[in-house]
């Protein structure tokens, strides 16, 4: 009689001729990856098909026994979701106010605040209120695959408000260590550009409004640069070493600051963390893009989360080739994960602000940004790190 399992714990190792653990209801199997064969399980016992893209697969096992997996498409080929994986769901706020010292007669704006479904990460429910009732709304989608929104309040008004409410579930992602191949390969891979995917990445590879290709980069990167090295332990590296050179510090830049002043003076936000970082992959011949979006934070012990504390953040995509595209956050010296919820993303800041737009009169406006991102369980979210 044969029975159906599912796939409890799936560890992807590096992507050509590995050795990997599959767990499968408590037994763990050897299985061998291969590119070109997709998982064999150690002994022959089965052979579980190619893993790129894969939507089912069955597994005869020993023992009379019969594995059912189920896998959802993913790009980067490096996450993998399946049911019994873990998820946490979010639910954001983000509240935008503007007061005019005396009324605006006329606005047109754009909105980058309904987050993008990417794997990993699905959008459950979103809608945008705006005061005063725009005279003219209409959503579509940017030239990178953003859902945007624009409107035009075509009436004075003194005030306007833009408050954005979203529920958005987070499955865990499963990084992988290693790539197979060094930094040197990836970027003889990326020149050949034989795949959609790798020249549709050649528009992230030249510099933009923020985020410069320069010689000091490539100064800057040579205390870790070592082209033999494995692309994702170098990229780890080139993450940690813009965490330790660049300061964080609060109000100390704003959304234009450009990549080599943050460069110079060793001092940013977010935002400029991961401009230098772009910068720096592009100066290497390697895309990367911005993106936008949340990271959920918890208080410090003993104390309430603040309403309204959170905030926008910002981090970096790199693309490896057939691995995909892969996000670090230098800001946290991590690679992105499931406390990450993702916006938009684009060449730089100046692609996907969460408002943009013009008007007409107003005098001095004061802004005024509330942002919330709860978890349902917050103990989970970002859980405190060890003292270095």
């Amino acid at each position: 009689m044969l029975c159906k399992g599912r796939l409890k714990e799936f560890v992807l190792g590096c992507p050509i001729a590995t050795k990997n653990k599959v767990v499968v209801d408590g037994v763990i199997v050897d299985a061998f990856f291969d590119s070109l064969h997709g998982f064999e399980l150690k002994e022959g016992v089965g052979t579980l098909l190619r893993v790129d893209r894969i939507i089912e697969a069955r597994v005869p096992m020993h023992r009379g026994t019969e594995l059912e997996a189920r896998f959802s498409p993913f790009p980067d080929r490096l996450r993998m979701s399946c049911g019994s994986f873990q998820a946490r769901q979010y639910q954001i706020s983000h509240r935008t106010n503007y007061r005019h010292s005396f009324q605006a007669s006329l606005c047109h704006n754009q909105l980058h605040l309904r987050p993008r479904e990417v794997v990993g990460q699905k959008l459950l429910h979103s809608a945008i209120e705006i005061t005063p009732e725009p005279d003219y709304r209409a959503s579509s989608f940017d030239s990178f695959g953003n859902p945007t929104e624009f409107f035009s309040i075509e009436r004075p008004h003194a005030e306007m408000c833009v408050h954005s409410f979203c529920g958005v579930e987070r499955s865990e992602p499963q990084f992988v260590p290693l790539a197979g191949f060094s930094i040197a390969d990836l970027q003889a891979d990326i020149r050949r550009a034989n795949t959609t995917e790798s020249r549709q990445a050649f528009e992230f590879l030249s510099p933009s409004r923020y985020c410069a290709i320069d010689p000091q980069f490539e100064s800057f990167l040579s205390s870790v640069w070592d082209p033999t090295l494995d692309s994702l332990v170098l990229l780890d590296a080139i993450n940690q070493h813009i965490h330790q050179s660049i300061r964080y510090e609060p109000s100390s830049t704003d959304v234009t600051t450009p990549s080599l002043t943050a460069l110079k003076n060793r001092v940013g936000v977010c935002q400029d963390l991961a401009n230098v970082f772009i910068s720096c992959m592009r100066t290497a011949g390697f895309p990367a893009r911005y993106v936008s979006g949340y990271l959920v934070t918890v208080p410090a012990p003993g104390e309430s989360k603040r309403i309204g504390a959170d905030a926008s953040h910002a981090w970096v995509s790199v693309f490896l080739g057939h691995l995909g595209w892969i996000d670090w956050d230098p800001t946290n010296n991590i690679r992105a994960n499931w406390d990450h919820i993702t916006l938009a993303w684009g060449r730089d800041y100046a692609d996907v602000p969460p408002i943009q737009g013009v008007y007409v009169g107003g005098g001095d406006t004061l802004l005024e940004v509330a942002v919330d991102v709860l978890l349902a369980n917050e103990s989970l979210a970002n859980p405190p790190k060890d003292p270095e």
